[in-house]
């Protein structure tokens, strides 16, 4: 039987999927994967991290029948990976080190770039510096990949279990796993910070980041969905994109999302096109009331019952339960400040406890 270590220990996370590609009818078209984490797609090749198989694979999506081909083996535990040209550098988790190869070339070699990381879980390419999520580390740290012997310097430290990362112009989203959050620093920043004005709450242990245009979509692996927020509104809330079993890493291909499922052993892939105008119209017509409160608060609009928790503003769940519409929620035992509601829907709510 294979053992199935949860994503808390970066380290080891181990899969075990089938790759399915076909919408939201998620249909087996490509098996054999061995522990996939970390997708790239690179033309028309969707490459695979086989945290288990200790190595990438590679298929051809364009293909009727996908066939797994092994581009490097006897890595340790890739997580992630990215291009810089021809060269693709790859996160070794247990390894604690960033290696490269060369995927131009029939058999690949791996040389270190980088070693002595504290459990990098995934990383991202600015130009010539390559940040890293250190998720033991608490922190991300970044190294110029030109240099001759490139050495890690830190971005910024005391975040909570940092697994995503995602770059518009100089900032930078970071999904801290732990914290229940999105964060976003300044890269340019002399000193980058976090703050209650540059932080999402309310997610459910969010884990891979992915930017399209304005879209910041985020796998909420214990949230057992994938949701969005446009980063454009001066105060962006999570909406729901779809439902998936606990998703860990996202690629994006024109207007297809593939998504890794951590617990269902599976690579999906969504259309967002497709997806349905009248979902977000339910989700819009769903209120939540009054803010300020002191006492209570209710949920209009919901057609059924939902599971809901509530988060303070360091991503704590504080409180859940089973709410319907116009139902109350008692919020009396609350300390006073800003909350956060989080529906099975894909809602998320602010209010402020008076």
């Amino acid at each position: 039987m294979k053992k199935i270590i949860k994503p808390q220990n970066i380290g080891i996370i181990l899969f075990s999927i089938s790759l399915f590609l076909s919408g939201f009818k998620l249909i087996a078209q490509t098996t054999g994967l061995d522990g996939p984490n970390g997708l790239l797609l690179n033309g028309n090749d969707l490459y695979i991290a086989e945290a288990e198989g200790n190595k990438i694979s590679k298929i051809d999506l364009t293909a009727v029948t996908p066939t797994i081909t092994d581009v490097i083996t006897g890595l340790n535990r890739p997580t992630s990976m990215v291009l810089h040209g021809n060269e693709m550098y790859i996160v070794e988790a247990i390894g604690n080190k960033i290696s490269k190869i060369d995927i131009t070339t029939a058999t690949p070699t791996a040389t270190d770039v980088i070693t002595g990381l504290n459990a990098p879980s995934t990383m991202i390419l600015n130009g010539d510096d390559l940040y890293i999520a250190e998720y033991i580390g608490n922190k991300i740290s970044k190294i110029d990949i030109t240099a001759v012997t490139p050495t890690a310097t830190d971005v910024i430290t005391g975040l909570n279990r940092p697994t995503g990362m995602a770059l518009h112009g100089n900032d930078l989203y970071i999904s801290e796993y732990g914290g229940n959050r999105i964060s976003k620093i300044d890269i340019t920043a002399t000193l980058p910070i976090t703050t209650a004005t540059n932080v999402i709450f309310g997610m459910n242990h969010p884990y891979g980041l992915l930017l399209d245009g304005n879209d910041l979509y985020i796998a909420e692996y214990l949230g057992d969905k994938v949701s969005k927020i446009d980063i454009s509104l001066a105060v962006p809330l999570a909406t729901l994109v779809t439902r998936v079993k606990t998703p860990v890493q996202m690629a994006v291909n024109g207007t297809d999302l593939y998504i890794t499922e951590f617990d269902e052993n599976r690579v999906s892939k969504v259309n967002l096109s497709t997806l349905s105008n009248n979902d977000s119209k339910k989700l819009s017509r769903i209120k939540l009331y009054p803010s300020p409160s002191p006492g209570f608060i209710q949920i209009s609009g919901l057609t059924k019952t939902e599971n809901y928790a509530i988060y303070n503003t360091l991503g704590t769940k504080i409180n859940s339960g089973i709410v319907a519409s116009y139902k109350k929620i008692d919020i009396k035992n609350l300390s006073n400040g800003l909350y956060f509601l989080n529906l099975e829907n894909g809602n998320t709510f602010k209010f402020i406890k008076e």
